[in-house]
């Protein structure tokens, strides 16, 4: 009996067991959801910069020193308002809303999901502003703005601003923690101490030696042109011009030998002289081919001449102009009629002689003409090179407590 209640009690103990647990089959399935995708949180979508010829070298610049800091850089090759014409963001591109549907439009992309989107402009000189911020993708706001210039001869600013940019983003993953007591105290230590009028005097003195020199150094400065070549359709693009040719006030102007972008690399370089060329080359070619038709043409007449003149002396039985006694009724108006027609086809046959001979020497000018405006094409970019080879040569003063000296800087 005992045995009996004991087995009851374990069964419904089991049962009781095995209805509290979920089954396997009625257990709720998971949602499926498309999963964003997954970046390391230091990955940077460096957008297309807009504004002057610097704006792709600061881009071109800004890449290995944000990849020094150990980011990963995706370049993108719309600039931020090709972006959000994609999204079809109707308000502003650079706001944080145009900005978030950017940042979600890349991320859509495995070649494009990044972390943070950097883009930027440079205005052109004089004033050359700078403008470049920085967006979180995932937080949906600005890590940093950058406001500022590039004036000319500046060899600093081209430096710190990519390294202040990493630095920015650092502190943005990973805030610094304030200085402490100890910190605060040395920091007041490191303040200049105050100078006498003589330390200031010389100080003062060092600069204006070292303005000097830097100024002596730039204008003793020699840059070897001789290298620079020309290369009249790689340089096409650099040094062609899409509105017209500048007009010279008087014959000691020099020529505009800028090319034309919408003739492309070869008619491009063309000047006035050789079109004029060109179209007497071609209207004489084409009024000697005129002239060869029209003789050919009074061929025709004159061979009918000369068969009726032939079959006029074969029924005479004789050639009047040989044998006094033979017939000579009609034969006058025969002669004539060949003499005019040979006449006719002789006359226009020499004058598409002249035409022809004539633009054979035009195509032979023409030739020149090509060859030399190619020259001076050739002359006019290698000095233009070498004058922005020149430009870009920056020199100036470094003054520090260990280093006094001269600094040089080149744009390649």
């Amino acid at each position: 009996m005992i045995a009996s209640s004991l087995n009851r009690a374990l069964s419904l103990l089991v049962a009781a067991t095995m209805f509290a647990a979920p089954l396997p089959a009625l257990a709720a399935a998971p949602k499926k959801s498309a999963e964003p995708v997954q970046t390391d949180g230091k990955t940077v979508a460096l957008m297309r910069f807009t504004g002057s010829e610097q704006a792709n070298d600061l881009r071109v610049t800004l890449q290995p020193i944000l990849e020094e800091g150990g980011y990963t850089v995706k370049g993108v090759a719309l600039d931020l308002d090709g972006a959000a014409k994609k999204v079809k963001c109707k308000g502003d591109a650079a706001g944080d809303d145009c900005l978030s549907a950017v940042g979600k439009w890349l991320n859509a992309n495995p070649k494009t999901a990044s972390d943070f989107i950097v883009f930027g402009s440079v205005g052109d000189a004089p004033e050359s502003t700078v403008e470049l911020v920085v967006f979180d993708v995932a937080n949906g706001k600005r890590v940093r703005s950058f406001d500022t210039a590039f004036n000319e001869g500046d060899l600093i600013l081209p430096i710190v601003l990519p390294q202040e940019l990493v630095t920015s983003i650092d502190e943005y993953k990973t805030p610094p923690a304030p200085a402490t007591p100890e910190e605060q105290a040395m920091l007041a230590e490191l303040d200049e101490p105050e100078k006498t009028p003589e330390e200031i005097a010389a100080e003062k003195e060092a600069v204006l030696q070292a303005e000097k020199d830097a100024a002596a150094a730039l204008q003793d400065q020699v840059i070897d042109t001789k290298s620079i070549e020309a290369d009249l359709k790689g340089d096409f693009d650099a040094f062609c011009r899409n509105e017209p040719r500048r007009k010279r006030k008087s014959k000691e102007d020099p020529k505009d030998l800028r090319p034309a972008c919408k003739r492309g690399p070869f008619w491009g370089y063309w000047q006035p002289r050789a079109w004029v060329a060109l179209g007497l080359t071609a209207g004489t070619a084409l009024g000697a081919v005129g002239m060869y038709t029209m003789a050919l043409v009074a061929r025709g007449p004159y061979k009918d001449a000369v068969d009726e003149l032939d079959a006029y002396n074969a029924q005479a039985g004789g050639d009047p102009r040989r044998d006094p006694n033979a017939a000579a009724d009609g034969y006058d108006a025969l002669a004539t009629e060949v003499s005019r027609t040979g006449s006719i086809m002789r006359r226009r046959a020499i004058v598409g002689d002249v035409l022809l001979g004539t633009s054979v020497l035009l195509g032979g000018v023409l030739a020149i003409i090509i060859y030399q405006d190619r020259t001076d094409a050739k002359r006019f970019i290698k000095e233009e090179k070498s004058l922005r080879a020149i430009s870009d040569l920056r020199v100036g003063p470094i003054l520090t407590r260990e280093t006094q000296g001269l600094g040089m800087g080149f744009r390649f």
